[in-house]
């Protein structure tokens, strides 16, 4: 059963219409050639609908055969995500130990590898036992394409860590100089390039970084995002990091309760 199929039977199983299904995510008509296999559905889109009507996400993947090598990526990447945001770690090293074992060795499969690597260490608190081989190898990955990838930037946003401060600065002005409107790129893109700015702030922090002119920049691109939903927590992300800036802690924790009363305790643990 591939991606489309499945989901085509949860929405029967439901008895909703194609457009009960998507909600205003996307539209009837892109949706009806998702389940018919015609067009893919990107990895948020598809958790936001799993979500959105409280389908399991690994049952639902327990019901996908894998096809093709381009089938079983997305399945995985679903999974990897999934179990990010609700912090199951014992999944995540199911999903590493799965993807060590599979051939052939593409770009796409090494990337999601890192990942899941990545993820692990953070949660078991071993970032730092990672060796300098592992650490080059997880660069090599990010850097491989001539262009950037939405999946080259989703592992840069995890690896930022793994950057020296001059390293990292240096890649976030590229980054800024070429997508200083984030409200022009495509929605995965926007949404993968605001974590890696929000992700640049809090590693600014831990490590005191010293170019204040690129931190204003960084939050000139963030503020300039715009009201719609999806920008939610790189928006009060930013307000936060603005306040921690200006040492105002009431205001600090004002924004975490807004935070934990939205039901994102977990991603504030991360």
């Amino acid at each position: 059963m591939t991606i489309g199929e499945a989901l085509k039977a949860e929405r029967k199983r439901l008895g909703l219409s194609q457009s009960q299904m998507t909600g205003n995510l996307i539209t009837k008509s892109h949706y009806s050639k998702i389940e018919r296999g015609l067009f893919d559905i990107r990895t948020n889109d598809l958790l936001t609908i799993l979500n959105l009507h409280n389908i399991d996400v690994v049952e639902f993947f327990k019901k996908i055969s894998v096809t093709n090598q381009e089938e079983n990526t997305k399945a995985y990447l679903a999974q990897l995500h999934a179990a990010y945001y609700t912090r199951n770690i014992e999944k995540i090293e199911q999903i590493s130990n799965k993807l060590k074992n599979k051939q052939p060795k593409t770009l796409e499969l090494k990337n999601l590898e890192a990942q899941a690597s990545l993820l692990k260490a953070y949660f078991t608190n071993s970032i730092d036992t990672l060796s300098d081989k592992s650490k080059e190898n997880i660069k090599r990955i990010i850097f491989s394409n001539d262009e950037w990838q939405v999946e080259d930037l989703r592992l840069f946003a995890i690896a930022i860590s793994l950057f020296d401060i001059s390293e990292l600065n240096s890649v976030v002005k590229s980054i800024i100089s070429r997508h200083f409107n984030l409200n022009l790129e495509e929605k995965e893109f926007r949404l993968v390039l605001s974590a890696i700015l929000v992700n640049f702030l809090s590693y600014s922090v831990k490590v005191q970084n010293s170019d204040i002119q690129l931190i204003k920049k960084v939050f000139q691109v963030l503020d300039n995002l715009n009201g719609e939903p999806d920008n939610c927590f790189a928006k009060l992300m930013t307000l936060y990091y603005r306040e921690y800036f200006a040492e105002n802690s009431k205001n600090m924790e004002e924004i975490i309760k807004v935070i934990r009363n939205s039901g994102m305790d977990k991603i504030l643990k991360k």
